[in-house]
Protein backbone atom coordinates (compact mmCIF):
# COMPACT_ATOMS: atom_id res chain seq x y z
CA UNK A 1 0.00 0.00 0.00
CA UNK A 2 2.85 2.49 0.81
CA UNK A 3 4.87 1.90 -2.54
CA UNK A 4 1.34 2.36 -4.36
CA UNK A 5 0.69 5.40 -2.11
CA UNK A 6 4.51 7.05 -3.54
CA UNK A 7 4.02 6.20 -6.61
CA UNK A 8 0.94 7.80 -7.37
CA UNK A 9 2.24 11.15 -5.38
CA UNK A 10 5.15 10.78 -8.12
CA UNK A 11 2.37 10.94 -10.20
CA UNK A 12 0.56 13.70 -9.33
CA UNK A 13 4.17 15.53 -9.37
CA UNK A 14 4.90 15.21 -12.68
CA UNK A 15 1.66 15.95 -14.26
CA UNK A 16 1.68 19.31 -11.75
CA UNK A 17 5.33 19.72 -13.26
CA UNK A 18 4.26 19.26 -17.02
CA UNK A 19 1.18 21.18 -16.50
CA UNK A 20 3.19 24.00 -15.36
CA UNK A 21 5.13 23.91 -18.22
CA UNK A 22 2.88 23.33 -20.61
CA UNK A 23 0.71 26.49 -19.79
CA UNK A 24 4.24 28.90 -19.44
CA UNK A 25 5.07 27.76 -22.70
CA UNK A 26 2.13 27.10 -25.01
CA UNK A 27 1.87 30.74 -26.37
CA UNK A 28 5.71 31.25 -26.86
CA UNK A 29 6.33 31.83 -30.54
CA UNK A 30 9.04 29.88 -32.50
CA UNK A 31 10.93 32.22 -34.40
CA UNK A 32 12.21 32.60 -37.71
CA UNK A 33 15.30 30.67 -38.62
CA UNK A 34 18.02 32.97 -38.94
CA UNK A 35 19.82 33.17 -42.67
CA UNK A 36 22.42 30.82 -42.55
CA UNK A 37 25.47 30.34 -44.25
CA UNK A 38 24.88 27.44 -46.75
CA UNK A 39 21.56 30.04 -47.79
CA UNK A 40 23.90 32.72 -49.50
CA UNK A 41 22.96 33.68 -52.94
CA UNK A 42 23.61 36.28 -56.19
CA UNK A 43 20.90 38.99 -56.25
CA UNK A 44 19.82 40.63 -60.10
CA UNK A 45 22.56 42.83 -59.15
CA UNK A 46 25.24 39.96 -59.42
CA UNK A 47 26.19 40.76 -55.71
CA UNK A 48 26.32 37.93 -53.08
CA UNK A 49 23.76 38.21 -49.97
CA UNK A 50 24.57 36.13 -46.86
CA UNK A 51 22.82 36.60 -43.29
CA UNK A 52 20.61 39.27 -44.98
CA UNK A 53 24.10 41.54 -45.72
CA UNK A 54 24.77 42.40 -49.49
CA UNK A 55 28.67 42.45 -50.00
CA UNK A 56 29.56 46.26 -51.35
CA UNK A 57 26.15 47.50 -50.28
CA UNK A 58 25.55 46.65 -46.45
CA UNK A 59 27.50 48.57 -43.61
CA UNK A 60 29.40 47.49 -40.72
CA UNK A 61 26.23 49.17 -38.30
CA UNK A 62 24.13 46.95 -40.06
CA UNK A 63 26.08 43.79 -39.40
CA UNK A 64 26.72 44.66 -35.28
CA UNK A 65 23.14 44.34 -35.06
CA UNK A 66 23.35 40.62 -35.90
CA UNK A 67 27.19 39.88 -35.00
CA UNK A 68 27.19 42.35 -32.12
CA UNK A 69 29.09 45.30 -30.72
CA UNK A 70 32.04 43.64 -29.40
CA UNK A 71 34.52 44.46 -32.12
CA UNK A 72 37.82 44.96 -32.94
CA UNK A 73 39.10 47.03 -36.21
CA UNK A 74 42.59 47.14 -38.10
CA UNK A 75 43.67 48.44 -40.81
CA UNK A 76 46.82 46.04 -42.45
CA UNK A 77 49.48 47.42 -44.53
CA UNK A 78 51.99 44.74 -46.36
CA UNK A 79 55.47 46.01 -48.39
CA UNK A 80 53.71 47.05 -51.38
CA UNK A 81 51.61 49.31 -49.32
CA UNK A 82 48.80 47.80 -50.10
CA UNK A 83 45.86 48.34 -47.59
CA UNK A 84 42.75 46.11 -45.82
CA UNK A 85 40.78 47.32 -43.32
CA UNK A 86 39.38 44.53 -40.99
CA UNK A 87 36.78 44.32 -38.59
CA UNK A 88 36.98 41.01 -36.05
CA UNK A 89 34.07 39.48 -34.37
CA UNK A 90 35.77 37.64 -32.02
CA UNK A 91 32.49 35.41 -30.78
CA UNK A 92 29.53 35.51 -32.43
CA UNK A 93 26.84 32.91 -33.22
CA UNK A 94 24.50 32.83 -36.04
CA UNK A 95 21.52 31.01 -36.43
CA UNK A 96 22.85 28.45 -33.26
CA UNK A 97 26.25 28.13 -34.96
CA UNK A 98 28.72 29.89 -33.36
CA UNK A 99 31.81 31.52 -34.56
CA UNK A 100 34.51 34.14 -35.30
CA UNK A 101 33.56 36.61 -37.93
CA UNK A 102 35.66 38.94 -39.93
CA UNK A 103 34.66 41.92 -42.39
CA UNK A 104 36.62 43.74 -44.91
CA UNK A 105 35.59 47.29 -45.08
CA UNK A 106 35.79 49.47 -48.34
CA UNK A 107 37.76 52.20 -47.69
CA UNK A 108 38.01 55.78 -49.58
CA UNK A 109 40.68 58.35 -49.38
CA UNK A 110 39.01 60.44 -47.56
CA UNK A 111 38.23 58.10 -45.08
CA UNK A 112 41.77 57.05 -44.99
CA UNK A 113 42.82 60.43 -44.08
CA UNK A 114 40.66 60.78 -41.19
CA UNK A 115 41.95 57.76 -39.77
CA UNK A 116 45.19 58.41 -40.57
CA UNK A 117 44.97 61.36 -38.05
CA UNK A 118 42.78 58.62 -35.37
CA UNK A 119 45.67 56.25 -34.76
CA UNK A 120 45.72 54.74 -31.59
CA UNK A 121 48.67 52.29 -32.03
CA UNK A 122 51.25 50.97 -35.26
CA UNK A 123 52.64 47.90 -35.29
CA UNK A 124 54.92 45.96 -37.19
CA UNK A 125 54.40 42.52 -37.29
CA UNK A 126 57.13 39.66 -37.72
CA UNK A 127 56.09 39.60 -41.42
CA UNK A 128 56.92 42.90 -41.94
CA UNK A 129 53.21 44.15 -42.30
CA UNK A 130 51.99 46.95 -40.51
CA UNK A 131 48.72 46.87 -37.91
CA UNK A 132 47.42 49.85 -37.27
CA UNK A 133 44.24 50.38 -34.58
CA UNK A 134 42.40 53.24 -34.14
CA UNK A 135 40.69 55.41 -31.32
CA UNK A 136 37.14 55.59 -30.71
CA UNK A 137 36.32 58.63 -33.09
CA UNK A 138 38.47 56.16 -35.76
CA UNK A 139 36.28 53.48 -35.30
CA UNK A 140 33.12 55.05 -35.36
CA UNK A 141 33.83 56.77 -38.21
CA UNK A 142 34.15 53.35 -39.73
CA UNK A 143 29.92 52.54 -38.77
CA UNK A 144 28.58 53.73 -42.69
CA UNK A 145 31.31 51.71 -44.63
CA UNK A 146 30.17 48.88 -46.63
CA UNK A 147 31.25 45.75 -46.36
CA UNK A 148 33.59 44.32 -48.89
CA UNK A 149 33.70 41.01 -48.14
CA UNK A 150 32.59 38.53 -45.27
CA UNK A 151 34.87 35.89 -43.47
CA UNK A 152 32.67 32.85 -41.39
CA UNK A 153 34.78 30.76 -39.29
CA UNK A 154 32.90 28.09 -37.26
CA UNK A 155 34.01 27.08 -33.64
CA UNK A 156 33.22 23.30 -34.82
CA UNK A 157 35.29 21.73 -37.32
CA UNK A 158 33.20 20.60 -40.46
CA UNK A 159 34.01 17.53 -42.23
CA UNK A 160 34.16 17.13 -46.17
CA UNK A 161 30.59 15.40 -45.63
CA UNK A 162 29.17 17.84 -43.28
CA UNK A 163 30.30 20.46 -46.17
CA UNK A 164 28.85 18.72 -49.27
CA UNK A 165 25.68 17.96 -47.36
CA UNK A 166 24.89 21.49 -46.41
CA UNK A 167 26.31 23.39 -49.10
CA UNK A 168 26.40 20.44 -51.75
CA UNK A 169 29.13 19.87 -54.33
CA UNK A 170 31.72 22.54 -54.84
CA UNK A 171 31.65 23.91 -58.77
CA UNK A 172 35.15 23.22 -58.83
CA UNK A 173 38.00 22.23 -56.13
CA UNK A 174 41.78 23.88 -55.58
CA UNK A 175 44.26 21.74 -54.26
CA UNK A 176 46.36 24.47 -53.04
CA UNK A 177 48.52 22.74 -50.58
CA UNK A 178 48.85 18.67 -49.31
CA UNK A 179 46.04 18.92 -46.83
CA UNK A 180 44.14 22.24 -47.70
CA UNK A 181 41.75 22.70 -50.46
CA UNK A 182 39.73 25.80 -51.96
CA UNK A 183 36.05 24.61 -52.51
CA UNK A 184 34.59 27.07 -55.29
CA UNK A 185 30.86 27.55 -55.40
CA UNK A 186 30.70 30.62 -57.72
CA UNK A 187 26.61 30.64 -57.63
CA UNK A 188 27.02 31.74 -53.70
CA UNK A 189 29.50 33.81 -53.98
CA UNK A 190 31.63 31.60 -51.67
CA UNK A 191 34.90 29.97 -51.55
CA UNK A 192 35.45 27.44 -48.72
CA UNK A 193 38.70 26.84 -47.15
CA UNK A 194 38.87 23.32 -46.29
CA UNK A 195 41.43 22.58 -44.08
CA UNK A 196 42.63 19.23 -42.52
CA UNK A 197 44.90 20.45 -39.65
CA UNK A 198 42.73 23.70 -38.95
CA UNK A 199 39.30 25.23 -38.88
CA UNK A 200 37.59 25.60 -41.83
CA UNK A 201 36.99 29.30 -43.26
CA UNK A 202 34.09 30.38 -45.09
CA UNK A 203 34.88 33.51 -47.54
CA UNK A 204 31.89 35.34 -49.12
CA UNK A 205 32.50 37.54 -51.74
CA UNK A 206 31.17 39.87 -54.86
CA UNK A 207 34.25 39.32 -57.01
CA UNK A 208 35.93 36.25 -58.06
CA UNK A 209 38.50 35.28 -55.90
Amino acid sequence: MKESRVVVIILLIAFVIYGVFYLSTRNIEIPDNQAMPWQSYINDQGKTVVFDLTMGESTLAESMRLFGTEVKASLFEDKDKKQNLEVFFSSTKVGGISAKVILNLALSNDQFDYLNSNIKENEVMPTGNKKISFNKAGEASMFALPIESLTFIPSADLSSDTITGLFKQPESVNLVEPGVEYWHYPGKGLRIIVDQENKEILEFYNTKL
